[in-house]
């Protein structure tokens, strides 16, 4: 799946480390779909890990942005729960 859109919101940076020691980072960012056929355009969360995080420029808000995405559905505790996965972020 892919989302052309502009960033409306980024959230902090979170790092951590697993269970089993190794390093993670998680950036969340809205974007807006840009879709001048849909009257109200949707906002989607994209959480980008580790090496999906863009190093070269600082996300920010009002930066257009290119987006390929998959969607997992998973299955905790009783509950589903649904997960977007970035395959490639490009700015």
């Amino acid at each position: 799946m892919r989302i052309q859109g502009t960033i409306t919101q980024v959230l902090p940076l979170q790092e951590g480390s697993s269970q089993s020691g190794a390093q993670w980072r998680k950036q969340t960012v809205v974007v807006r779909e840009d879709d001048p056929d849909i009257a109200f355009p949707n906002e989607v969360a994209l959480d980008l890990f580790n090496d999906r995080i863009p190093v070269q420029k600082e996300l920010a808000a009002g930066q257009r942005v290119d987006v390929h995405f998959g969607i997992r559905t998973r299955e905790w505790g009783g509950r589903v729960y649904n997960e977007i996965i970035v395959y490639k972020f490009t700015l």
